[in-house]
Order: C-alpha cells, then sequence, then structure tokens
C-alpha cells in the first residue's frame, strides 16, 4: 500500500495535447507529446488554437491557448505533496484534489500574485493589460500579493494588474454575471454620471436606461479583455 502511494506522487504526466504545444527541460523546445513523463524545473508553452492537459501527482492541469508555464516545485513524500507553476502569461484551469492524510500545497504563481489551492478548481489567467484574474467555480483558495492576503470562495473572483496597491472587489466576477452597461457616447456628463450610479434600478422592470435617456441614439464604445479558451 505505501509504495503504491508513493508512486502516485511525484510525477507530471501529459495526459494530452491539442493543435502545436513545446516543452524545454533546459535545453531547446520541443513538441510535447501525450504520454511523456515532464520533470520539475519544465517549461511548457502552447500555441493558437492549442492547449495540453498535465497530471501533476494527482491534479489535473489544463494549459489553454497562447500560454507559457515553468513548473517550479514537484515534491512528494508518503504524507506531503508541495507544486508551484509559475505563470507568465495565458491563462490555466487547475483541479486539485484534497487527498486524505496528505499535506497539500498547490501554488500558482504569476508577477503579480500566488494563489494558494486546496481541494478545488480554479481558472487564472495573466496578461500585461489585466493583470492577474482568477475565478473560483466552486471551494475556497487564498491570494497573496504583497502583504495583501484575499480568500476567494467559489462563484467569485480575484484580479489585480500589475503595479496596483490593492486588488479589485472579489464580487466583481459575479456581478458581471448579472449587469452589463452599454453607454452611448453622446451622452452629457450628468447624464453618464446618473446610468452609472443607478443603471437599470431607476425605474420599473418595463424601462431601460435608454427610456430614461429619452432614446438617446449613437455610437457604443465596448472594451474588452479577450482570453483565448
Amino acid at each position: 500500500l505505501v509504495f503504491t502511494a508513493s508512486s502516485a506522487f511525484a510525477a507530471i504526466t501529459v495526459v494530452s495535447v491539442k493543435g502545436d504545444a513545446l516543452y524545454s527541460d533546459g535545453g531547446a523546445y520541443k513538441p510535447l507529446k501525450k504520454g511523456q513523463q515532464l520533470k520539475e524545473g519544465t517549461r511548457i508553452q502552447t500555441g493558437t488554437k492549442s492547449q495540453a492537459v498535465l497530471d501533476i501527482d494527482g491534479h489535473m492541469v489544463t494549459i489553454k491557448a497562447l500560454t507559457l508555464i515553468k513548473v517550479y516545485k514537484n515534491i512528494a513524500t508518503q504524507d506531503a505533496s508541495t507544486n508551484s507553476i509559475g505563470l507568465k502569461y495565458g491563462s490555466i484551469n487547475a483541479k486539485v484534489k484534497k487527498l486524505p492524510k496528505v499535506k497539500t500545497s498547490f501554488l500558482i504563481t504569476t508577477p503579480v500574485a500566488t494563489s494558494s489551492v486546496r481541494g478545488t478548481e480554479q481558472n487564472t489567467s495573466n496578461g500585461p493589460l489585466f493583470g492577474m484574474q482568477v475565478f473560483v467555480p466552486e471551494g475556497q483558495l487564498n491570494v497573496m500579493s504583497n502583504g495583501e492576503n484575499r480568500n476567494v470562495r467559489g462563484g467569485l473572483g480575484y484580479n489585480k494588474k500589475e503595479g496596483d496597491p490593492r486588488s479589485d472587489n472579489v464580487s466583481n466576477p459575479m456581478q458581471n454575471n448579472f449587469i452589463g452597461r452599454l453607454n452611448p457616447n453622446n451622452l452629457t456628463d450628468e447624464e453618464r454620471d446618473i446610468l452609472n450610479q443607478y443603471g437599470d434600478q431607476l425605474v420599473d422592470s418595463t424601462q431601460t436606461p435608454a427610456d430614461i435617456l429619452d432614446n438617446t441614439e449613437g455610437s457604443a464604445t465596448v472594451d474588452m479583455n479577450l482570453i483565448w479558451q
């Protein structure tokens, strides 16, 4: 039983590869292949419309398109499992198991912050424009950055840009599922302030902000952050 448990740890296995994915374990980059074993310190890079799935000590990590990661740590004993992934840019999904009688530490580090995952799932993205974004479908995790510690529960998220002293409100991802704003360009400053403050709560549900603003017409500007899936 001890031998079986030990052999399941300290192993990085490529479960699947879709499209173009490369790896480097200290030398030149080479094509990543299904079924191969990787070692601590390996870098992995995916191309457009590509992804790779890793089994790291029983934890499943999906590396999405246009992403660069490095496996900093992959250490295991009979009673502890320690893994650390560096996300330079792009997006990953991590499903981390809570192993019985095993102290599990699974860190995802970006230039902005570090998330600590245990027995949960998280989607993590990092880029120069939007910084680090973490969404937790279920469970709970902790994010640490320059002395700031935030607990993020299922359905909520974390967002912080590099250089910002504090992160955004953790409820923002949930709010974005319910609130959408599309403001015409030709609003007056007063109209824009009213709309931003009250939104569609100004009137009953049969009316919209456009009704309040006399059906103002015109072009609109929409800001979007695109994350490859």
